[in-house]
């Protein structure tokens, strides 16, 4: 097998971060492979925001996964240590202090090709990739616990994804076009015009979208949208909030508030003033 390159980013003093883009054609799927390594944290719990694109994750330290849903994140549920979170359209809140960890960040539709069920069974959920793999995943996971480096973390990982994948490596051709306007433009695209332009119907192509993304393309936008806008302000000092509701297709700053909400768990300005160093997480406060 070729030689992985990695990229490693300090983010802080004690912490490690290394990240590997596979080659074409999985780097159409596959946004990229990640190796955390850190000292305990100072916060209990993160809250992750919504997103359109699932990811599988790995606790490199022990055989357990822990995620929060619910009224102020209370609902526990305790998972195998390999597991894949689907495609969320609402906040929930992880354990703080995983401190060495690993995972796949797909992209938008990529997990489609590796996992046999469809997406839409995935959405708002967390599953042991063991109810998909059987003990194939229990292998896997000691595999890369025992693993000395993240490059050959990641050279194991890869190998039991094409190993396992049950698909081909490409998209219905709607979804594909789908995808690619919408993330070019969250908010002026519309479902009708690219169900029309792809010449489907709009029941078939939302049934397309849904199975390979994993969420409908109305909440796709929705949530590609939110997530334009939490890119714009994350590392901003102070934040105008009425033009950038207009600039990102919002009706007004209470149509924004409602998204924000809903997407993040927060409303705007507690987001601002609990925003960590990472834009998709946010420390909660014991």
């Amino acid at each position: 097998m070729r030689r992985l390159p990695a990229r490693t980013m300090p983010i802080m003093q004690a912490h490690r971060y290394v990240t590997y883009t596979p080659p074409a054609p999985l780097d159409r799927f596959i946004e990229n492979f990640w190796y955390w390594e850190s000292d305990a944290s100072g916060h209990a719990r993160d809250t992750i925001m919504a997103s359109g694109r699932m990811g599988l994750l790995v606790n490199l330290g022990g055989n357990e996964l822990s995620w929060y849903g619910g009224e102020r994140y209370a609902q526990k549920a305790v998972l195998r240590g390999i597991a894949l979170c689907g495609t969320h359209s609402r906040a929930f809140a992880i354990d703080a202090f995983q401190a060495h960890m690993m995972g796949v960040q797909f992209r938008a539709g990529g997990a489609f090709p590796f996992f046999g069920p469809p997406g839409r069974d995935f959405q708002n959920t967390h599953l042991s990739l063991e109810k998909i793999w059987g003990g194939r995943a229990r292998s896997l996971h000691a595999q890369l616990v025992e693993a000395r480096t993240p490059r050959a973390k990641f050279a194991i990982l890869l190998i039991a994804l094409l190993e396992m994948a049950p698909r081909a490596f490409e998209h219905h051709p709607a979804v594909d076009f789908a995808l690619d306007r919408f993330n070019r433009a969250p908010v002026t695209s519309r479902v009708a015009a690219a169900a029309a332009d792809a010449g489907l119907s709009q029941k078939k192509f939302i049934r397309l979208f849904t199975d390979e993304v994993g969420v409908t393309p109305k909440l796709y936008l929705r949530v590609a949208r939110f997530q334009k806008l939490l890119d714009r302000v994350w590392d901003m000092p102070s934040v105008d909030w009425a033009p950038l509701a207009a600039a990102h297709g919002y009706y007004d700053q209470s149509h924004l508030i409602r998204d924000f909400r809903e997407f993040s768990g927060f409303t705007p300005c507690e987001y601002l003033a609990l925003r960590g160093p990472f834009p998709q997480h946010v420390p909660l406060p014991s």
